[in-house]
């Protein structure tokens, strides 16, 4: 008989002569024998039974499966922003240049504010730049299914509240827009590739939208409100600001990427992400007084690190060979630039080199010696999560959240969350937002999301915790959201008024065009 084992053939002997314990008395081979046709039997019907127990596909799903998981005892962290994704809807949207939503070729919107503020009227309000040269402004009144609805009542059908509005603003290429909510001010930046100069020029515009709480209650103004409005009365009248402060640029080739404005909670400041460096702007009675946070370019009167030192190249040599070492540690073409949420005086600074700055401006830049990481690719943006985590992102589909007391200085940092199915090949003038304030109050500690456009013209949405791409409803349908020409360039997370959940709006092509939680047409609500 074959010995399994051994691979060897053996006598069988009979169990009289043979040792009780013996492998090859005829006793012991016929045990054997038959363990070994049991094993087969079961192993044939583990087979076939294996099939039989299967996980349920309705696990799957983020808020039914994830109902019976937590009955089950499983917890997921990421099931309220997974809920949230898989459940949004698009709610409308409002075309800047109407007749021209379903041209291909149409532009896409560059830059837009939406705010949301207003919980008195209801009206939610948006500005947006669809030719990249004027800012045009539209409420947002929503109905009782979160719908952009412009018709609710009678009263706001007939009035002429989803009349475009026109601010008495022109600029050149309007690169960024942002909004300092406690004053109410909103930046313009823009840059002249033609400028006077024979170079390309920076231009700068504030401006506040006027209030209606200026003006004084009669019945006059009660019929201006019902005409326009339809008897609502929104914070802002759009259309029709006091008038702007706008100045240019005396830098020479300078152009603005990227502005961002203190938090509310802070005093007010503005840095400006410049192709030179970090500029920054403020206080309020002091706007045009703009002042470099790193070395400006062709310092040379400018105060160096080591210009009183002494040796035996001599003063003169050693102040340039410090200027000239200054300026080139400092930050270049610098795309994204965000604050620090506990500081109001340290930001963080994302430039083409792929070098992330961590920027306290408080030292002045001949003193300086900041703390620097290194990203994958070119930095398009970078925001600031919490006092220890940024998440930076840019070409080369690089997208990744970063722990800044673990990073050394001068080499590629080494990411506490990638995201592998961001798409982005090569674009730095891209939409990217990040919110907390979604699946529950705060996210319920599941870190948030960030959207982020691709550069196949969809948005994708991502956890914050894990990285994964989110099932996100209506916002993965081609049909509803994709840029036909290019990639969608801006993109913001902001709550509606009278609204009890964080609503997504993208700019594609002349559209902005509202995604929140809910349910199709022919569903019924839980």
């Amino acid at each position: 008989m074959l010995h399994e084992e051994k691979k060897r053939y053996f006598k069988i002997e009979a169990g009289g002569t043979a040792p009780n314990k013996a492998a090859w008395s005829a006793e012991n081979v016929k045990k054997r024998k038959a363990k070994q046709q049991l094993a087969v039997q079961e192993q044939k019907r583990l087979e076939k039974t294996k099939n039989l127990i299967k996980r349920s596909s309705v696990l799957a799903h983020p808020q039914v499966g994830g109902r019976l998981l937590r009955e089950f005892g499983v917890v997921d962290p990421e099931l309220p922003v997974a809920s949230w994704a898989a459940g949004l809807r698009e709610k409308g949207g409002i075309c800047f240049l109407p007749g021209q939503e379903w041209m291909e070729d149409a532009r896409n919107i560059s830059c837009m504010l939406i705010d949301g503020e207003d919980e008195a009227s209801g009206l939610g309000a948006v500005y947006a730049t669809p030719d990249g040269q004027h800012v045009v402004g539209s409420y947002i009144p929503t109905d009782k299914d979160d719908k952009i609805n412009f018709a609710e009542t009678d009263q706001m059908r007939a009035s002429r509240l989803a009349n475009l509005r026109e601010e008495d603003i022109h600029m050149h290429e309007i690169t960024s827009m942002t909004h300092h909510k406690r004053s109410g001010i909103i930046l313009l930046t823009s840059m002249d590739p033609d400028g006077a100069s024979g170079s390309t020029d920076a231009e700068i515009t504030f401006f506040r939208p006027r209030l209606s709480m200026l003006s004084a209650p009669n019945p006059a103004t009660a019929g201006f409100y019902r005409r326009e409005f339809g008897g609502r009365k929104p914070a802002w009248l759009l259309g029709s600001g006091p008038g702007q402060m706008y100045f240019s640029m005396s830098v020479r080739g300078l152009a603005i990427n990227a502005a961002r404005m203190c938090p509310a909670s802070g005093a007010f400041n503005i840095v400006l992400a410049t192709n030179h460096g970090v500029m920054r702007m403020g206080p309020m009675d002091s706007l045009s007084d703009v002042k470099w946070v790193t070395t400006p370019p062709a310092s040379a009167g400018a105060p160096s690190r080591r210009g009183g030192e002494k040796n035996r190249k001599g003063r003169a040599r050693a102040r340039a060979e410090a200027e000239a070492e200054a300026e080139a540690a400092s930050p270049r073409d610098v795309y994204g630039v965000d604050f620090q949420p506990s500081s109001e005086h340290v930001i963080y600074a994302g430039c083409r080199d792929s070098k992330i700055h961590r920027i306290d401006m408080r030292v002045p830049y001949w003193e300086a010696d900041w703390d620097w990481y290194r990203h994958h690719s070119a930095v398009a943006h970078v925001r600031s999560l919490d006092h220890n985590q940024i998440l930076a992102a840019g070409p080369k589909s690089s997208m990744a959240i970063y722990d800044v007391r673990w990073g050394k200085k001068g080499k590629e940092a080494m990411p506490v969350v990638r995201f592998p199915e961001y798409r982005n090949a090569a674009h730095l003038q891209i939409g990217l937002d990040v919110t907390h304030d979604v699946g529950g109050v705060g996210g319920l500690g599941c870190g948030g999301v960030v959207a982020a456009a691709m550069d196949d013209g969809t948005v994708g949405i991502f956890s914050l915790r894990s990285g994964r791409k989110l099932k996100a409803g209506d916002v993965d349908n081609p049909e509803k959201l994709k840029a036909a020409n290019g990639v969608v360039k801006t993109l913001q997370f902001e709550k509606m008024p009278w609204e009890k959940e964080t609503s997504l709006f993208v700019g594609v092509g002349p559209v902005v065009k509202k995604f929140s939680f809910g349910v199709d047409d022919d569903d019924e609500e839980w």
